[in-house]
């Protein structure tokens, strides 16, 4: 048996046409999000009701929270950059720069504090993308190369186990996960999901090990046990189901992010919830999230 859950309105709406990338800030007690091809990073304080945006150049895939308590990390056209007070103050890496065929997309901490974001083709084409690494010393890696779309990343509880999506091959990968020097080893598939609608997107983690997955195309959030069994199905109004993540000042709030890329304004008058962000109580609680370590960047 598992829990079907239906939800008929968004929580919050400001119409991106791209929204994704859901990231509770716990210090802030505030939801980030971003609309990709706007530029536009997104805080929402749900307990009093404030929502302000900043915008950078180009493109921006994911915002995380820095551990100094006021910068935000972001992914965006160039690489990874630092940004304060509304604007980009430090570039930490530029994989992409001089690339105008390629953009960043998801990106996640891991347990050490170290950033790990994925890059992507505009053209969607296997192999151009990549997971980058930012080690807490600011050097760049390459865990994970060849990727098509480099999309949800995060940790078991224990840091011992990194989940990993490129949405294209349509399943949920794991690896064995080093703390200690944030290491990668024995990809395997985690759970397939070619014969489900839609592609897997965004994920996250629960306290109790739970991979909460978005479906882009497949209009639903499905949470999977620590042995891939499925628990749980939110079925969502709308198509494009983009990212979700635990928050609020007990964690036990679910929110989730959708899209209205590519959709016609017939299609969007049709489902006038696209590109809203959604928020429930499931009963499971999320894990507090690592900030990003800056070490004085």
């Amino acid at each position: 048996m598992t829990d079907d859950i239906t939800l008929t309105a968004p929580w919050l709406h400001v119409r991106p046409e791209h929204g994704e990338g859901v990231v509770w800030d716990a210090a802030r007690q505030t939801l980030l999000f971003v609309d990709i091809p706007a530029g536009r990073i997104w805080q929402a304080a749900p307990a009093t009701g404030r929502i302000d945006y900043f915008e950078v150049p180009g493109t921006v895939g994911a915002v995380h929270p820095a551990d100094d308590g006021r910068s935000l990390v972001i992914a965006d056209d160039d690489g990874i950059a630092l940004c304060r007070d509304g604007r980009i103050v430090r570039r930490l890496a530029a994989p992409l720069a001089d690339r105008s065929d390629l953009r960043m997309n998801d990106a996640n901490v891991d347990p050490g504090g170290r950033y790990f974001a994925g890059s992507m083709a505009f053209d969607l084409r296997p192999g151009a993308g990549n997971l980058y690494r930012i080690d807490t010393d600011g050097s760049l890696t390459t865990p994970v190369t060849g990727t098509a779309i480099s999309n949800g990343i995060d940790w078991s509880p224990d840091g011992s186990r990194c989940y990993y999506v490129d949405s294209p091959l349509r399943r949920v990968d794991v690896f064995d996960y080093a703390v200690d020097t944030g290491t990668l080893s024995n990809r395997r598939p985690f759970v397939d999901v070619h014969d489900q609608p839609g592609f897997p997107d965004g994920l996250t983690v629960d306290a109790s090990g739970g991979v909460w997955v978005a479906f882009f195309r497949g209009a639903r959030v499905c949470r999977f046990d620590p042995t891939g069994a499925l628990t749980t199905t939110v079925h969502l109004p709308v198509d494009l189901v983009t990212s979700c993540c635990f928050g609020g000042a007990e964690l036990d709030q679910l929110f989730i992010s959708t899209s209205t890329e590519n959709m016609s304004a017939d299609a969007i008058s049709r489902a006038p919830a696209a590109g809203g962000i959604f928020m429930l109580r499931t009963g499971w609680r999320g894990r507090p999230g690592t900030p990003v370590r800056t070490n004085g960047w």
